[in-house]
């Protein structure tokens, strides 16, 4: 009985019936304990697996609440490009002979590929318009509005604050998932000694570990 052999889940199943039989069929019960199993260590370990079991459902919720947190960003982010390349190509039109806009507003060359580097044309290209009031009403002429730039800059922050959610949630994954890898070794080092314990402790009563999920061991 050993996780890598298995899915979590069925590795947590056996462990469960091996355990939960340890416990309440009196016959192997007095036969561990002549071996150094006492209920006390046999409750230890059972304890260990309904951790783990927490512990995986904690993985599970986080990395839920991670994709979730992701979809919110990206489809902001998506949102919020289509805008400002709508408001690009008209700057462009409107500002096209002015080389200090063009410049401060980074109106020329393709866009950029990371988010990191779209976030800085995008963020640039907004916060030097609002504050140049010469630009905005430039831009009047094609429905831009000073609120339609105000409206991208509050959105831009929203997505500041996604961002940091999504960095906090991978963190947590991160974190849950080391812990969950840590707690399922801890515990498969008690069941390992558990069940090569009770092979030995059981070799002549076949059916009890067979209610304990092991089959016989292959000579």
């Amino acid at each position: 009985m050993h996780y890598t052999k298995n899915s979590i889940a069925n590795y947590q199943s056996g462990v469960e019936l091996l355990l939960y039989n340890s416990l309440n069929q009196q016959s192997i019960k007095n036969t561990v304990t002549q071996f150094g199993y006492s209920e006390d260590d046999l409750n230890h370990i059972y304890s260990l697996n309904r951790e783990l079991a927490g512990i995986v459902t904690a993985v599970e919720q986080a990395k839920n609440h991670k994709r979730l947190v992701f979809r919110d960003k990206n489809s902001l982010l998506a949102g919020i490009k289509k805008d400002y390349m709508r408001c690009l190509k008209l700057a462009r039109i409107v500002l096209s002979e002015d080389l200090k806009a063009a410049e401060a507003l980074m109106l020329n060359g393709s866009r950029a590929r990371t988010y990191n580097e779209l976030l800085f044309q995008i963020s640039a290209f907004v916060s030097n318009l609002m504050n140049n009031s010469s630009w905005l009403n430039a831009l009047k002429v094609y429905n831009i509005s000073t609120d339609t730039i105000r409206e991208l800059q509050a959105r831009l922050k929203q997505l500041g604050q996604l961002s940091d959610k999504c960095l906090e949630a991978q963190g947590e994954v991160r974190r849950l998932t080391d812990l969950k890898k840590k707690k399922l070794v801890n515990m498969q080092r008690y069941v390992s000694d558990y069940v090569k314990v009770v092979r030995i402790a059981l070799e002549e009563k076949p059916k009890l570990l067979t209610s304990l999920g092991i089959g016989a061991k292959k000579e």
